[in-house]
């Protein structure tokens, strides 16, 4: 019987965002005759019930969640060394900057009390925490913790450039890979039967000349939706002589501070928030424009759908998004936090058809060659040999 590598994944949150279909896609996409695939989260929830469905086996970690609470973590930790103790795995790869610290300790743990020293550790950094908006102390100390982390992982795969170049500052280079994340072909809804399908959940006719400016984002302050507002709520935007509206597809903490802006900026006729969809991609051709305002980001997949519908794309320029985007050439970039920038952005592109056009086309193209699930696959199997 050919030997098979055990992988076991390990992620805080069984929620349904970018690293836990990261997860899904590398533990329903490995070769079944070359590994077993474990998954262990922290409690139920999207990405474990899609991951039962696909007959991968799953673990929940008692005590583990995204918070800080010291006994939970020891409670946490000491979980995380019995389930790697009692699996056995050949590979763990964890997820999430808090995994990637107490799962990197339970594992070098496991691997001396089993005597199993040729157990692998790999982390996926799905952004540094310490480049997120906190004060200055906060961010040298969870600079510390990564770099304490980095000390029993073997190996740290990167998903963009920026973030690469951020831990060679301070992780040996030997232990650092670029694996850009991919998809495969997204089954897409056509143009006109998503449009109907818009006009229906929003119970409003859309004119054939009508606009659509859309996201598929998780409402949170990370995604720099309120700025997209104020950039709409601009009174010289072109919304004023154009047929135009704005669909914010997703969910999140910020979905009613969201919503009193809208009334706020009196723009609940052109402006409508749409409850999280299953498999929201479907739909991306009733936009005419794709939008991600974003703080940070690691590789979104969001970018990389709206490419594949051949959308015009209008993003910000932090994280993964610059090596996704040539700028003027497949999509047009603009600076974090800049709602007149943003306003400015927007109302060329409402102007131009030529633009979008040209933008959209080079981006369908480029998602022809870039960002591919199987090379994703690719590349991974060639670190876990």
């Amino acid at each position: 019987m050919a030997y098979h590598q055990k992988v076991l994944y390990v992620i805080t949150k069984s929620v349904w965002g970018g690293a836990q279909r990261y997860i899904f896609d590398l533990a329903t996409n490995l070769p079944g005759g070359q590994f077993e695939v474990v998954v262990a989260t922290g409690g139920s929830g999207p990405l474990f019930d899609k991951l039962q469905k696909a007959g991968v086996r799953t673990i929940t970690i008692p005590g583990l969640q995204r918070d800080i609470n010291l006994w939970k973590e020891l409670v946490s930790l000491w979980y995380l060394f019995k389930i790697f103790v009692r699996e056995k795995p050949d590979i763990i790869h964890l997820n999430s900057s808090k995994v990637g610290g107490l799962g990197a300790i339970a594992a070098f743990a496991a691997k001396l009390t089993t005597y199993n020293l040729q157990l692998t550790t790999i982390f996926t950094v799905h952004g540094w925490p310490f480049n997120e908006k906190r004060p200055w102390w906060q961010k040298k100390f969870i600079r510390f913790l990564s770099w304490l982390g980095a000390l029993f992982q073997d190996k740290i795969i990167l998903i963009n450039t920026a973030d690469l170049n951020a831990a060679k500052q301070f992780i040996p280079s030997r232990k650092l890979a670029l694996i850009y994340n991919g998809i495969g072909p997204v089954n897409f809804m056509e143009r006109a039967a998503a449009r109907n399908f818009f006009a229906e959940k929003l119970s409003k006719k859309l004119e054939t000349d009508t606009i659509i400016i859309g996201t598929i984002a998780e409402f949170t302050p990370n995604k720099g939706l309120t700025g997209l507002l104020q950039a709409l709520h601009n009174p010289n935007y072109a919304m004023s002589n154009i047929r135009c509206l704005t669909l914010l597809i997703g969910w999140g903490e910020e979905r009613s501070k969201l919503q009193n802006l809208i009334q706020e900026f009196g723009l609940h006729g052109s402006v409508f928030l749409v409850d999280f969809l299953p498999e929201a991609a479907h739909y991306l051709k009733g936009f005419d424009i794709f939008i991600l305002p974003s703080l940070k980001e690691g590789l979104p997949y969001t970018i990389m759908e709206a490419m594949q519908a051949g959308l015009p794309i209008v993003a910000t320029s932090v994280g993964g998004i610059p090596d996704m985007i040539t700028h003027q050439h497949d999509g047009l970039l603009i600076p974090p936090q800049d709602p007149l920038r943003l306003t400015q952005t927007l109302d060329l592109l409402l102007r131009d058809v030529r633009l979008r056009k040209t933008l959209g086309e080079n981006a369908r193209k480029k998602s022809e060659t870039r960002f591919r699930l199987r090379d994703m696959i690719e590349n991974m199997i060639k670190i876990y040999a």
